[in-house]
């Protein structure tokens, strides 16, 4: 497929990066020359340099001959005018990053089709979501739904006393047995494996488990879990995300704080907020940690635009006695090394964009996408009708290596991959697959071919 980008910030450069080795024609716009040389000098695609809501630019860049516009840049009236635009060149997908919440909230005045947008991402929305899921789930590192919610995958860290600690993967099929959970991978030192029946799940390891949504009350206590209500939250950052996320938790946490450098940042956030208490201070500073009882604090948000000033803030708000650390990281580099370093969670905004445009970008019938690190994901794929698969025993699927199929859905119900189930239409698959494995997994689950007869 031949795709246009327009910004070469770290969501574009990734795009750009994992859509090229995927075998897309890719060319990318930016005004930025050290952005657009960066690309130009690692990736093996077409670089423009230039403003993308002229159309001499967009000509430029191929838009004459491109199925398909990703608009990321950091305004979200570039992006909408480069859809305009695109629309007018009657390029046939037109997806765009919108920050602004006035576009996707239920009120919205336009709704992003009349902007000539596809489908338009937000990531604040997504943060807001995952964020809540986190918190109503202890131990939880990252989170999202499949099968529409009926089908949950979780990140939990694995304690020293959790029961599943020193347990091999296949000793777990006893209370697997119900078709309930399934660990689909293990995280050991920054690194990501999809574990085999014989690995060992160690203290100190990160896994993603499948769960069906009924049994995941059962889960938590084996990675010894106890379900805590969170009663006192505090924010670092009077972002627009920040002000959204502390109206929705209003309504179920008894004490809110918002702490905020900027005091016009600040001054904003307290108008738009009925309950929540806003500071004007900043992240490091000690006398107001203790003013605000950051040490009974049971959760700590950084969730500022400064990475830089989000971790310094989290790091002493878990020295003065938070419970759990959530950081918003943007920079690729930091991620590896947040854990290490005491972090309890991370989220990371371009993986989250990435997510939500891949899924428009899988070959079949890939219903979500979901990025658990910078080399795997998550697909759900649909099993149609026309499905080649269909009437297999999945134990007799040519199944790449690097993939790894997590849970089935069929009629509402969960059911684990074993050697007796047969592949039905109607099926949807929950698989892990590292990026060698996507185009192997996107042919496995295509359709027949079918061929014309001879007359």
């Amino acid at each position: 497929m031949r795709i246009l980008i327009v910004g070469a910030g770290l969501v574009g450069f990734n795009l750009a990066e994992e859509l090229s080795r995927e075998g897309h024609d890719i060319s990318i716009i930016d005004r930025d020359p050290k952005k657009i040389s960066a690309i130009a000098d690692s990736l093996d695609v077409l670089t423009v340099r230039g403003n993308a809501c002229l159309p001499s630019v967009l000509i430029q860049a191929g838009i004459k001959n491109t199925e398909m516009v990703i608009a990321v840049t950091e305004r979200d009236e570039v992006n909408t005018m480069v859809c305009f635009l695109a629309a007018k060149f009657n390029v046939p997908n037109r997806f765009a990053r919108l920050k602004n919440m006035e576009f996707s909230r239920a009120n919205q005045i336009f709704p992003p089709t009349e902007l000539f947008i596809d489908q338009a991402i937000n990531p604040g929305e997504i943060i807001i979501q995952t964020i809540l899921k986190i918190l109503k789930t202890p131990g939880v590192i990252n989170a999202t739904e499949f099968a529409d919610g009926e089908i949950l995958l979780r990140e939990f860290d694995v304690p020293e006393t959790a029961p599943l600690a020193g347990k091999k993967i296949e000793e777990l099929s006893g209370v697997s047995a119900m078709d309930s959970f399934l660990v689909v991978a293990i995280v050991r030192e920054g690194k990501l494996m999809l574990p085999k029946p014989e690995d060992t799940i160690l203290a100190g390891d990160k896994i993603y488990t499948i769960v069906d949504k009924e049994f995941l009350p059962f889960l938590l206590p084996m990675l010894n879990k106890t379900v805590d209500e969170v009663q006192k939250i505090i924010i670092f950052g009077a972002t627009p995300v920040s002000a959204h996320l502390a109206r929705e938790l209003e309504a179920t946490t008894k004490d809110i704080s918002i702490i905020e450098p900027s005091l016009e940042k600040a001054n904003k956030a307290a108008e738009v907020l009925s309950r929540s208490v806003v500071h004007h201070g900043s992240g490091t500073d000690m006398k107001l940690f203790n003013e605000i009882g950051l040490a009974d604090a049971d959760f700590f948000l950084a969730l500022s635009d400064d990475d830089e000033a989000n971790i310094l803030s989290a790091l002493l708000a878990k020295k003065k006695g938070a419970k759990r650390t959530l950081v918003i990281s943007h920079a690729r580099d930091y991620m590896p090394i947040l854990d290490s370093i005491g972090v309890d969670i991370t989220i990371n905004p371009r993986l989250i964009t990435v997510s939500a445009i891949l899924k428009n970008l899988r070959k079949g019938q890939v219903i979500s996408v979901f990025k658990l690190m910078e080399d795997a994901e998550v697909m759900e794929i649909l099993v149609d009708a026309d499905s080649s698969i269909i009437g297999q025993n999945i134990a007799k699927l040519k199944f790449p290596a690097s993939a790894l199929i997590g849970a089935v859905l069929r009629q509402g119900e969960m059911r684990l991959p074993d050697e007796e189930l047969v592949v039905e239409a109607g099926d949807t698959f929950i698989l892990v697959v590292l990026p060698d494995a996507i185009d192997k997994i996107e042919k496995l689950f295509g359709r027949k071919r079918r061929f014309l007869p001879f007359r």
